[in-house]
């Protein structure tokens, strides 16, 4: 199915590309995006069932005043193929029958609505008029998925008003946050495992553009959830016009102006004072924050020009919270551990300090300087409570889009600002107190759509969208390592000037500033579409083009980072007052100027075979360039070859760009073109009213990388190099180890030329040069039934096989010289003697090679919102299987792929939600009782799942391999143990310690991965509203919202590390406890 073009050169791709340009150009009359619309179809009939050819249907906006005509074809069909979402009237005219009305016909974004019309024998003049909403099966496509609509999203519960998180609303889909994963920047990010894919695998689109961080392939902010009209998530067999995802495609539509004009004012106010304590937690709450701000929309010119927009600011402030650290006492701080029942060994001699004392001279002035900065004990023994920083948040948003209509031409414009910024605060007085505040995001994004219908049977539509993100961090460090008089140079030494950064780390303390780095992933897209109907076919054809752009100036390890653990003297306060490191590391930081395009081309044909069958032929072609690094930071491993550009450089070692070495292409892998995804669905309509229907498909996904899989570039010699020290002095690390420092000389982003001097053995992440694309391959079936007017059932099973996947961060990835295991002649300590090129410590491949499989059954109910109710429940079980080893880390044996094969780390059995929005019935009163007693909602979101499951891992390099990631050796027995035990029990010891043993010498342990189950995790968000109307339009709303609202205590996954002493089998985090949020809104 796929070939690999070598070494494409520029000439083929400027061929390539102005082909692609010639194709969309021929379509390139505009129109609004299909992501943001929906189709409506039907056929009219007699009352005897016969088809009615040549009537006329017309179908009106009520809320804009849009409207489009069509004429019925011999079968009596109707098609809509691209019409705003809203509200409609749908009218059928033809001589010898009653004009045929039917009001309030609801459009949402990807719906595939169907409207049968049954005229009867009559005038025209005459009116049948019909109240009711197009039927809820879907009978025209394969998709799978759940629409988000405008009631959900402005009266769930929303904890920090963000309706993105609604996404997990969707059956198959899981938060990964419960896996450990927290993505760093604002509370905007969600991570969805939608259909047992990767958070990396949804496509989010606002308004027909893309709206997609592609930096690490997450979702830009979305507006307000007074701004957001609704969206809809696609969870399986999307049609060939959706691509660059193999997970899911999230579709976001903002509201716009009508010929009325609406609004709100808003206000919303968290304060910790009124929440629950975390189960761990040694202080409440402090968060005190405000959410205010509006939105408007209305007409500039009656039916033809419309306006909107919104403003949300956030203000929020944490206090100090209370901080635990176990630091060197007042005379530890001399040299004297007299106090401690343990010798003190001396490094040098091996033999215990006489009394346990140091000599004054021995002791480190780098410690003693930094130890102005560590308060002294204030409780028993070394434990100093203490209060960290405060934190100060604020975030502002606006967003204001444009509507024009007139006659065949539609055109709107959108344009979101998001700024959210968390300044450092220097912890001047306690080193100890620094933490990761210093964080600064500002998006712009942009949306242009239009749409010209040439005829009723034929239209063009596009768009053209752009995305421009900063995100900046900073340090809260008082001080630098030189200043403290380490032997080191500092970012404050490169070209940024940066705020250094203090990296410390030992058992009983830690210190952790964060740095300055400033990242810019940037997004142009323009994306083309020409529909066609021509008899029984709905015939697209079109694609898309997007330029990506990332620029990186990141001081990453620029400042260096000591680990003190107790290895020399037994003790890791001892450890530190001598200045003795077990381990030192220090980059070059990380630097990159990409830029790259992704490509997609498509053709679908949703042909109706007959009026029961109805099938879905689509063919997307989604060719896979690697990004260009514009500065020449492209690295590639072929052992044994030498590098013409960098002739120190040592063996296996190459470059690309500009004038790459032989046998590394230019942008360190081969770009991929032979990626064909072929797509089948089908929609059966089982009865004849079209109320069952049987649905199913086969497809082809491929999802390209984000930018950051080329971070393992940056960090490469001489580009960055990475250095890492064991045993080494506080004073003077590479002095101690006999290795030459090459910073600040080898710092980024400056480009060393060919003289450029290697300090061996150095560190290399690279792309394998024969990556490939990964690709999903999906198949989904499924049975539907709609009960009355408003309820829907469905059961459905769905399956997808992942290849060519990889790991996101290079760090993990397989470490191809791993050290070989010599039986008795194989220590930590000559690790890299035994590595198969001494020249290299780790060199970590970024390799396609790994793949998934999964399958699920699905089971919803559903009732659309009707008589002042509407629900939404499924359940889904499933199974999960990859050899992927986690999020973080590759497997844990490099030397066999098949070792790591086993339950996905976001593998979760079972998965309940249940949701509703209820509108209380009105009692009969009046007056100002009426007032009290009617308008209230009770809404609510409950959420069962299965707990994740995770590995035991034995904390020690037995496996001699450098790796560091051996797992426990099983010994026999039940690990687990009764979950239902008291909390105080289970926290203790959450499963069965007994039963697992460090593994023994020249492997990598003999239990299985993620063979225990971490906890099951129940939750309930919950709202109650009044809305009081003040006079005719205008109202108030009241909101009390709950999270967590029962305060169950959702634990997280327990300390499985075997080394980790009495933390072994541990649990010491748990999710948020019930969170109070209150709010009043002016609605008009």
């Amino acid at each position: 199915m796929r070939n690999e073009i070598v070494g494409l050169s520029k000439e083929s791709m400027s061929v390539c590309l102005a082909s692609i340009a010639l194709a969309m150009a021929l379509t390139s009359r505009t129109a609004l995006g299909q992501y943001a619309t929906a189709s409506l179809a039907g056929t009219v009939t007699d009352q005897s069932g016969a088809s009615i050819p040549g009537a006329k249907v017309t179908v009106q906006n009520s809320d804009t005043g849009f409207t489009q005509d069509f004429t019925t074809e011999a079968e009596g069909a109707f098609l809509f193929p691209r019409l705003p979402v809203g509200n409609y009237r749908l009218m059928v005219e033809r001589a010898g029958f009653a004009t045929y009305v039917r009001e309030a016909i609801g459009l949402t974004v990807g719906q595939a609505a169907t409207v049968d019309v049954k005229m009867r024998l009559g005038e025209v003049t005459e009116k049948v008029t019909v109240q009711a909403d197009a039927d809820m099966i879907n009978l025209r496509t394969a998709t799978t998925g759940e629409l988000i609509d405008e009631k959900k999203i402005v009266d769930l519960p929303l904890n920090g008003r963000q309706p993105q998180t609604l996404v997990y609303l969707a059956p198959s889909t899981m938060n990964l946050g419960r896996t450990g994963f927290t993505p760093g920047g604002s509370n905007a990010f969600v991570t969805p495992a939608i259909s047992g894919t990767g958070m990396q695998q949804v496509n989010y689109q606002m308004d027909g553009g893309g709206n997609n961080e592609t930096h690490i392939g997450l979702n830009q902010p979305f507006p307000n959830p007074d701004a957001v009209q609704e969206f809809n998530i696609q969870t399986s067999n999307f049609t060939a016009e959706y691509g660059q995802a193999g997970g899911g495609i999230v579709n976001i539509v903002t509201k716009s102006g009508t010929n009325s004009i609406h609004g709100s004012l808003f206000e919303f106010l968290r304060n910790g004072a009124l929440n629950a304590r975390n189960f761990f937690a040694v202080s409440p709450d402090t968060l005190k924050r405000n959410q205010f701000g509006g939105a408007i929309g209305g007409p500039i010119i009656k039916d033809k020009l419309f306006y909107f927009g919104t403003y949300q600011g956030a203000r929020g402030r944490t206090a100090p919270t209370g901080q635990v650290a176990f630091v060197p006492t007042a005379a530890e701080r001399e040299g004297d551990f007299s106090g401690l029942s343990t010798p003190i060994i001396d490094p040098i001699t091996q033999q215990a300090f006489p009394g346990n004392v140091i000599p004054s001279g021995r002791l480190s002035p780098v410690t003693k300087f930094i130890l102005k900065y560590f308060p002294l004990p204030n409780r028993a023994g070394r434990e100093l409570d203490f209060t960290g920083t405060k934190i100060v948040q604020t975030e502002d948003q606006a967003m204001g889009k444009v509507d024009y209509k007139r006659g065949k031409l539609q055109l709107n414009g959108r344009y979101l600002f998001n700024n959210y910024n968390r300044p450092a605060e220097i912890a001047t007085e306690n080193v100890l107190a620094a933490d990761f505040n210093g964080e600064n995001d500002r998006v712009h994004t942009v949306a242009v759509n239009h749409t010209y219908t040439v005829s009723p049977t034929l239209l063009i539509n596009g768009s053209f969208a752009f995305n421009r993100a900063l995100s900046r961090s900073d340090s809260s460090a008082p001080f630098s390592y030189p200043e403290a008089g380490v032997k080191i140079a500092s970012s404050a030494e490169g070209v940024l000037k940066a705020r250094p950064e203090i990296e410390l780390f030992a058992p009983g303390f830690f210190v952790y500033s964060n740095h300055r780095a400033d990242f810019k992933p940037n997004d142009i897209t323009v994306r083309e579409n020409l529909t066609l109907i021509k008899g029984g076919h709905e015939l697209h054809f079109g694609g898309e083009v997007v330029r990506l752009t990332s620029n990186i100036l990141n001081t990453f390890f620029q400042d260096g980072a000591f680990d003190f653990s107790g290895q020399f003297t037994g003790d890791y306060v001892a450890d530190f007052m001598l200045g003795r490191a077990v381990s030192f590391n220090q980059g070059g930081g990380e630097f990159k100027n990409l830029s790259g395009p992704r490509i997609g081309l498509y053709a679908q044909d949703n042909w109706r075979v007959n009026r029961r069958l109805n099938l879905n032929l689509g063919l997307r072609w989604d060719p896979y360039f690697q990004a260009y690094d514009h500065d020449g930071r492209v690295v590639c491993f072929q052992p044994g070859a030498r590098s013409n550009r960098y002739p120190n450089a040592p063996a296996g070692l190459l470059y690309g760009v500009p004038n790459p070495d032989p046998g590394c292409p230019e942008r360190g892998a081969d770009n991929t073109l032979a990626s064909f995804a072929p797509r089948l669905g089908f929609a059966y309509r089982i009865t004849e009213d079209g109320r069952t229907a049987l649905r199913g498909g086969f497809g082809y996904y491929y999802s390209p990388p984000p930018t950051g899989q080329t971070n393992a570039f940056s960090n490469v010699a001489p580009f960055s190099p990475q250095i890492f020290l064991s045993d080494v002095s506080f004073e003077d690390p590479y002095g101690s180890a006999g290795v030459a420092n090459p910073f600040p000389a080898q710092y980024g982003p400056r480009l060393p030329g060919p003289e450029a001097a290697f300090v061996l053995p150095t560190g290399i992440n690279y792309l394998d040069k024969n990556f490939r694309l990964p690709l999903f391959t999906i198949w989904s079936l499924s049975l539907e039934r709609q009960l009355g007017q408003s309820w829907r059932v469905k059961a459905g099973y769905t399956g997808n096989k992942g290849t060519h996947l990889f790991y996101i961060f290079q760090r993990g990835a397989r470490d191809v010289n791993a050290a070989i295991y010599i039986p008795g002649n194989s220590t930590v300590g000559n690790t890299q003697a035994r590595r198969p090129n001494e020249d290299f410590s780790n060199i970590f491949a970024v390799e396609s090679t790994h793949n998934s499989n999964y399958h699920s059954l699905e089971l919803l109910a559903e009732k659309r919102f009707g008589y002042g109710l509407s629900l939404l429940t499924h359940y889904t079980w499933s199974k999960k299987l990859d050899d992927l080893g986690g999020l973080y880390a590759a497997g844990t044996n490099p030397f066999d792929r098949r070792f790591d094969y086993g339950l996905a780390n976001e593998d979760v059995p079972h998965n309940f939600r249940f949701t509703n929005v209820w509108e209380v019935p009105k009692v009969g009163a009046k007056g100002f009782t009426a007032k009290i007693l009617n308008g209230w909602m009770v809404n609510s979101i409950v959420t069962w799942q299965s707990g994740v499951p995770f590995s035991v891992l034995s904390g020690v390099d037995h496996s001699f391999s450098g790796v560091g990631r051996d797992r426990a050796d099983y010994v026999g027995g039940n690990a687990t143990l009764d979950s239902g035990r008291p909390h105080g029990e289970l926290i203790l010891q959450y499963f069965n310690t007994s039963v697992f043993t460090v593994n023994r010498e020249g492997t990598f342990g003999n239990s299985g991965r993620n063979i225990l189950r971490g906890p099951r995790y129940f939750n309930t968000d919950f709202s109650i509203l009044k809305n009081t109307s003040i006079s005719d339009g205008k109202s108030v709303q009241f909101r009390a919202e709950f999270f967590n609202a029962f305060n169950n205590v959702n634990f997280g996954l327990p300390n499985s590390t075997l080394s980790s002493g009495s933390q072994f089998g541990r649990i010491t985090s748990a999710f948020d406890p019930r969170i109070v949020q209150f709010g009043l809104k002016f609605l008009f």
